[in-house]
Order: C-alpha cells, then structure tokens, then sequence
C-alpha cells in the first residue's frame, strides 16, 4: 500500500509553491481522497497498519498547514477539510477496535468479486480499460457528476481483485506509452469482437443455405 502522502492532494500541494491550481483541481482531487480513505478503510483488515497509513497523511497534512497559514483561505479550508476527513477515518478505526462486535456484521456486508485476471493479463492492460472510461466520460458519480479516475480504478480493483496501485501515476503511464502499444489491450478486444462478429455471420449464412 502507498503512502496516503502520494495521493493526488497531497502532490498538488507539494507543487502548489511552483504552480498556480484551479480551485475545481483541488477540490475533486479532495473528493477522491476522501473515496480513497473509505476504500482503504473497508478493504486493509491490519488495524496497525491503518492506524500508521492515517497517522502519517495526518501529520503531512497538518505540515501542509502551516506552511500555508499566510495563504488563501480557499486553500486553508480545503487542508481543514482533508484534516478532517482524516481525523473522522482514525475516529471510526478506534471505534471499530474498541467494539469490533458491533462493525463486524457491517464489514461482512462487503463481499468479494468472485472474478480474477488470468496470468496473461497485466494490469497496465487494465488501467487502458480504466483511462479509456474515465476519458470518454461516460461514467459518472451518484449526482451526475464526471467520475474521478481513481474512483473508476478502484471499482475495476473490487470488480477484478486487484491493487493499481498509483492510478494516476497509471494512467500516465497508458497516456505515455509508444503509439503501437498504447491501446494494445484495447485493440485485442476490438478484434475478438470483430472476429466473433465475422463467426456469427458466417453461421448464419450458412444455416440458412
């Protein structure tokens, strides 16, 4: 598991002295931090080693805060709120450990997907499938809102049983690979699709002669 520090917040606050950010860029990257808390809460079991992924985000973020105490307020409140969203995740964690009867049929409502990736499949071929969604934005939020990336990866994380690891630092790497591998997984797709199409016409039409 990642350091909480890598997650697309943070990174934006460590440039945010060398560059100038739209607030809508923070903000959306604060509700994937928030997504990506609830994840990882639901899915890492090792109390310790939550307890040390939070602890740690915690401190970089309180860090964060006074090196900007003389800055914007937009920019201040939005480090509040991550704080925040931080703090009530180590709430709960202690609450889970202090009453584990009482979270324990919660946490059983949380099933594994029964599907896995073959040995052949790589997860960069997965992360084209995740970039080309995410692109195309045609997947969106409860509220009709443009899906975050990571929020897509993770669904194709619980779907497949797998770990991404850094979804952006992923879909940089989709974005920035050669031109002939680029879409290469996609591309293999389009072609079974198309080959299976040829099949089903060809039983046809040899049915019906």
């Amino acid at each position: 598991m990642n350091q909480l520090s890598e997650q697309r917040f943070f990174r934006l606050l460590s440039e945010y002295s060398q560059k100038e950010f739209a607030v809508h860029d923070l903000t959306a990257a604060l509700q994937e931090l928030a997504n990506h808390l609830a994840s990882i809460a639901i899915n890492e079991q090792d109390y310790a080693v939550l307890l040390r992924y939070f602890s740690f985000g915690l401190n970089r973020l309180k860090s964060h805060r006074v090196q900007f105490e003389q800055g914007e307020n937009t920019l201040l409140l939005l480090i509040d709120e991550a704080i925040g969203l931080v703090n009530t995740e180590i709430r709960i964690l202690n609450m889970r450990i202090k009453y584990p009867v009482q979270f324990q049929n919660r946490e059983n409502i949380f099933l594994r997907s029964p599907l896995y990736l073959t040995d052949e499949t790589y997860l960069v071929e997965i992360m084209e499938l995740v970039s080309g969604i995410f692109l195309s934005e045609r997947v969106v939020t409860h509220n009709g809102t443009k899906s975050p990336l990571t929020e897509i990866g993770r669904a194709f994380e619980y779907l497949f049983n797998i770990k991404l690891g850094d979804i952006h630092k992923k879909h940089d790497n989709v974005i920035c690979r050669k031109a002939n591998k680029r879409t290469e997984f996609l591309d293999m797709l389009r072609k079974a699709i198309t080959e299976e199409s040829k099949r089903k016409v060809i039983y046809k039409s040899d049915t019906y002669q």
